[in-house]
């Protein structure tokens, strides 16, 4: 059951993250995560007051807003990464480094997946370094002009920053969801989703008394970011019961094959294309997943 809902979580938030993607295309990155994470407290909210009823120990709730923490660094990481750079790179790295940060958590606690999974990490980080390779060092093997060819490369060099900090972030986040008790049902998510809406929001009151109102969101605005608001608060909730009913060193990768939907989404809509080296990166990736999901 683990596992299914784990491949349920990868549904989600790969389809989730790249329309936040097209979205923060649209408008500022910090809009799309404040109105993303408050918006998602709507279902959340009917949710908890229908099943989880019981109010956990604050201990619950404290670790829902170190969870919320992690969640706005690294949705604003990941959403910036999507938007200003390749979704074929950003979404394979920053699900590299989550499912990795997953799996040391587990055998820190005590889980011993066993050897399979073991390699299966190695690939896993073995296939982030290819990919940032070829992303930085890509441009300037084609004819393009010097100026153009450095310009291209700071460009990568971001692109790989932000997914690093978007893997981490999460990856952490990860960490406190797991750490929550089996009693606590959704209310960490809830304090977490809170926690992030009230800091992406902060931050967009400052650019607003800083910079002026931002322009007004469009019906094709608000559909982007309720869809996807509402998909990635159905993966976070996954998630959590995917972590209390196995392994967090197997459902962590599992559910880090979420890059296999955005970018499938992104070839279908976006004509989205990878080079050679990219194809394999994003490979190795795919079988180191696989193998922890194995183990």
């Amino acid at each position: 059951m683990a596992f299914l809902l784990g491949v349920l979580v990868a549904v989600s938030i790969g389809s989730a993250d790249f329309l936040s993607g097209i979205a923060a295309r649209r408008i500022p990155t910090s809009v799309v995560v404040t109105y993303s994470q408050l918006w998602g407290l709507v279902p959340l909210g009917i949710y908890v007051a229908a099943v989880d009823r019981t109010v956990p120990p604050a201990w619950d709730h404290l670790l829902g807003v170190f969870a919320g923490l992690g969640l706005v660094v690294g949705i604003c990481c990941l959403v910036r990464g999507l938007s200003v750079g390749r979704m074929s790179v950003v979404a394979p790295t920053t699900a590299s480094l989550g499912a990795a940060v997953g799996v040391v958590y587990g055998f820190a606690v005590g889980e011993r997946p066993g050897t399979v999974a073991v390699v299966g990490v190695v690939l896993a980080v073995s296939a982030v370094v290819l990919i940032a390779h070829t992303a930085e060092h890509h441009e300037t093997d084609s004819q393009a002009p010097p100026a153009r060819a450095r310009a291209a490369v700071a460009s990568r060099a971001g692109e790989m920053l932000l997914a690093t900090g978007a893997g981490l972030a999460l990856g952490s986040t990860q960490i406190f969801f797991a750490s929550s008790g089996d009693d606590a049902g959704m209310w960490p998510v809830a304090s977490a989703r809170l926690t992030a809406g009230v800091l992406a929001g902060a931050f967009v009151l400052w650019r607003v008394r800083a910079g002026g109102r931002p322009a007004r969101l469009t019906a094709g605005d608000v559909r982007l970011v309720a869809a996807y608001a509402l998909l990635d608060t159905l993966g976070t909730c996954l998630l959590v019961e995917a972590f209390r009913l196995g392994l967090v060193s197997l459902v962590a990768p599992v559910a880090a094959l979420f890059p296999a939907m955005t970018v499938l989404w992104a070839r279908l809509i976006l004509h989205d294309r990878m080079n050679r080296g990219q194809v394999a990166g994003f490979g190795v990736a795919a079988a180191g997943l696989v193998l922890i999901g194995l183990g």
